[in-house]
């Protein structure tokens, strides 16, 4: 049905920017999005005119030489050594310049959502998310939306990803390219990857392809949703598995995709960072950590004395730990959890991380390794975006063959931190200004009750993960 770009190979999208491999901090998560059909009419596959050429396995990340150990916490990953294959459309856009603000407009948009996100979930338990990869799987949703529904998504991401907006998105990711530094040992890690999976047949509208790879540098897989539903959902946990090195090997579960599923779009990053100034695992002790609850319980704990960014105001303290290259994680806790969480935004996180001065702290921290793992559609219903998962959703922008509706919005986020470093999707810092004058006082901070921590990107200031610790002892 696709008038040119056709091919069968590993799935590589176009000018191949989909998939960038930097070097930088540690997690890893992988996110999916799937449109449905709102109607129970079958379209029938036309085969593809295009003779195939020979299967190839996919371009894999650049190994490290010296890569930096996994907290212990986190289980080796284990690549799938299988090549996920299928046939690809393409658009004919070559990817945009840059937009000149290098994405810093489209970082204030994330950590707006991201926030807005936060505030949306569950306000108990331990929790992880990567706002980035959640907006960059619905912003290549949003390239086919229409009216209504595009209206309300502009509302609730932000205006990210909106009409006129794509050089941002391409921004943001050059950005996030541009963390690589192969320079340094031991090399750090950070993969990010988009990809669309269609059903085999369906026409694409050509102004959707060319978004995809003007915007994203992304194509379009081609799969048989109706025929084999089972085949299509391996296939899109294969492609997550490998693009988070095997941390996340099985997003989508049985009945996520059904024969009614006609797209899905995913968003993979996998993260890998050493602390700038290490721990020592010496220095790791059961320490008391109170719960929620007022309860009381020993965690395993590092410990720190060093110069670090420090910053404590109305109803908080927080520190920031810098990562080997162009990140940062932070570290905010609370006096009062929810009333602190319910008026966080982005302006307040921005604030807070402006006025960090460099202070000698002694620095206790848990170690923690958290997984989550949300169907969103209903919270990010609820945020002002009902139409999108509606029998009125207008999502013609992506085809006319039927009427789309999104079905799930399935995220999963793992984040582990130890002595050594951190493992998520995404780092972004932003380093607080020192202080003129004498030096600060020293500071004591134990970190020994629930907690928010943040990852960062430096130039843009997009929050790449986020999330809450209640309980360090827990296993999700």
């Amino acid at each position: 049905m696709f008038t040119r770009g056709i091919r069968r190979a590993g799935f590589s999208p176009a000018n191949g920017q989909g998939r960038a491999t930097f070097r930088g901090a540690g997690l890893a998560m992988a996110m999916i999005l799937v449109a449905g059909a709102c109607a129970s009419a079958v379209v029938t596959p036309t085969p593809t005119a295009s003779a195939a050429p020979t299967p190839t396995s996919p371009a894999s990340p650049t190994p490290s030489a010296t890569p930096t150990p996994l907290p212990t916490d986190v289980p080796s990953p284990s690549p799938t050594s299988a090549a996920v294959v299928f046939a690809t459309a393409l658009g004919k856009a070559k990817l945009l310049a840059p937009a000149a603000d290098g994405g810093t407009l489209a970082g204030t948009e994330l950590n707006a959502f991201g926030l807005d996100l936060l505030r949306s979930l569950d306000p108990t338990g331990n929790l992880s998310a990567s706002p980035t990869s959640i907006a960059l799987a619905l912003a290549m949703v949003r390239a086919g939306a229409v009216g209504t529904t595009a209206t309300e998504m502009d509302r609730v991401l932000h205006k990210f990803g909106t009409t006129g907006q794509a050089s941002e998105v391409v921004a943001l990711l050059a950005a996030l390219k541009a963390m690589t530094d192969a320079g340094k040992a031991p090399a750090d890690e950070l993969d990010v990857a988009n990809a669309v999976f269609s059903q085999t047949g369906m026409t694409l509208e050509q102004a959707y392809l060319d978004a995809l790879s003007s915007g994203f540098g992304a194509g379009v897989g081609l799969l048989d949703f109706q025929k084999d539903p089972e085949s299509g959902r391996l296939t899109i946990n294969q492609w997550a598995s490998k693009a988070t090195k095997g941390l996340i090997p099985a997003v989508l579960q049985p009945g996520d995709i059904t024969n009614q599923t006609r797209i899905a779009l995913a968003d993979a990053i996998y993260l890998k960072a050493a602390w700038e100034t290490q721990f020592q695992a010496t220095s790791t002790k059961s320490l008391p950590f109170t719960r929620p609850d007022g309860s009381k319980i020993s965690v395993p704990t590092m410990a720190i004395d060093t110069s670090l960014q420090y910053g404590a105001g109305t109803g908080y303290r927080a520190v920031q730990l810098s990562l080997k290259t162009s990140g940062s994680m932070t570290f905010i806790v609370p006096d009062n959890m929810a009333s602190f969480t319910a008026g966080l935004t982005s302006a307040q996180l921005a604030s807070i991380e402006s006025k960090f001065t460099a202070h000698s702290v002694n620095l206790t921290l848990p170690k923690f390794a958290t997984t989550s793992r949300f169907d969103l559609a209903k919270v990010l219903a609820a945020m002002g975006m009902p139409t999108a998962f509606s029998s009125n959703a207008d999502l013609s922008g992506i085809t006319l063959d039927e009427q789309l509706a999104i079905d799930h919005v399935i995220h999963q986020a793992n984040v582990a931190i130890d002595e050594r470093g951190v493992i998520a999707a995404a780092v972004t810092v932003v380093t607080g200004k020192a202080t003129a004058g004498p030096p600060p006082s020293p500071v004591t901070f134990h970190i020994d009750k629930p907690f928010l921590f943040f990852i960062q990107e430096r130039a843009t200031g997009a929050i790449l993960f986020m999330g809450r610790i209640d309980d360090p002892s827990a296993k999700s």
